[in-house]
């Protein structure tokens, strides 16, 4: 037995208490930390389990709260306890993940933001402090996010978590969907003059169309983009080859990201940073259970071929797990996210354990 593996099953075994917590947590079917709520008024805009609407202060910065003192009492920030994980319904697409504030306490944030309640809301429903000094807002999903599905993988959705499909029929920058095929195939559309809003670390160029009917709808890298009618909620994808010329949307499955301390390294679908674990066979993964809790696999449907962004070139490749699911390799290493990365970007989880390390965008290994 190896010193990296004996290291390994001691780190995690440190590292991990916390996954027995959301399995149990997963096991009485809690209930989702972020949801999905809304009012006549607003429209739609995140709460938390209990229905009370969560705000974000424009003077944080991305994953650092600016609110203490007096502000906190105000403004209470979502946290969650030392072994819990925050989670997000199936309706909510984005990032969740958790920073600590000075107290300790470990605040939710949501695609990097933290996440508060304001004191004088008393009832799930009230929204009393929107727009309070120009600077707390309620809560609302991008336009464009990233999805999953076991049998496709990553894929592109809407602000109500549905996927979103490209038509082979379009041309760039041009739509030729209309009347019955738009009733079936409902574009993705944003507010006239308004810039189109992403998910943060999505690869891939988000634009604006006029259509025929004097709409606006998104597209990405130049095609327009729809929803399918027959889609119910978050994760189908029915539309997906219909007539062979409707597509779920999809952005490439590994891309170059990178931070001033690394310097350049792959990142999935989502933006999020991708690590290899030193205690694989290449290609074959030795991760799973607690360890796969903390190290969520990259995976792609059966039968799918990674895709590589500009400037990914190491080989990419497929790998079935023992689960039956199939994870994406890079120069025959498996692919892994870390679990207490919150934004992309992020790289804590460089050389923990002495085990796990990010990918150069040539497959060379960050490490020792």
């Amino acid at each position: 037995m190896s010193r990296r593996y004996v290291m390994a099953v001691l780190v995690i075994a440190a590292l991990l208490v916390g996954a027995l917590s959301v399995m149990a947590q997963d096991e009485e079917m809690a209930p989702a930390t972020i949801q999905m709520g809304g009012t006549d008024e607003l429209g739609s805009f995140l709460v938390d389990a209990n229905g009370m609407t969560l705000y974000m202060f424009t003077n944080d910065a991305a994953a650092v709260s600016n609110c203490a003192g007096d502000c906190a009492t105000n403004w209470p920030p979502l946290t969650v306890g030392e072994e819990e994980r925050a989670t997000l319904d199936p309706s909510v697409p984005g990032i969740v993940g958790e920073i600590t504030r000075e107290d300790g306490n470990r605040q939710v944030v949501y695609n990097g933001m933290p996440l508060y309640y304001f004191a004088q809301d008393a009832a799930a429903g009230d929204t009393t402090g929107q727009g309070r000094g120009d600077v707390w807002y309620v809560v609302t999903p991008p336009d464009v996010s990233v999805g999953q599905n076991n049998d496709l993988g990553y894929f592109l959705v809407g602000p109500n978590g549905l996927t979103l499909y490209t038509f082979d029929n379009d041309e760039m920058g041009v739509s030729n969907c209309s009347g019955d095929c738009a009733t079936n195939w409902p574009p993705l559309t944003v507010a006239d003059g308004m810039d189109v809003s992403a998910q943060p670390g999505l690869v891939g160029e988000l634009s604006t169309i006029v259509r025929d009917d004097g709409s606006t709808q998104v597209t990405y890298n130049g095609m327009p983009l729809y929803y399918f009618a027959q889609d119910a909620a978050p994760g189908d994808a029915t539309g997906q080859a219909r007539g062979e010329v409707w597509w779920v949307a999809k952005p490439p499955t590994v891309s170059v990201g990178g931070n001033d301390e690394l310097g350049q390294f792959v990142v999935g679908p989502n933006g999020m940073t991708l690590y290899m674990f030193f205690n694989d066979e290449p290609p074959v993964s030795n991760c799973y259970d607690r360890c796969a809790a903390a190290w969520p696999p990259l995976i792609v449907g059966e039968g799918e071929t990674p895709t590589a962004g500009d400037g990914v070139t190491g080989t990419l490749g497929v790998s079935e797990r023992t689960d039956g699911t199939y994870i994406v390799t890079l120069n025959d290493n498996p692919l892994y996210y870390w679990w207490d990365d919150n934004l992309p970007g992020d790289s804590s989880g460089q050389g923990v354990g002495d085990v796990w390390y990010v990918l150069m965008p040539d497959g060379t290994v960050v490490g020792p």
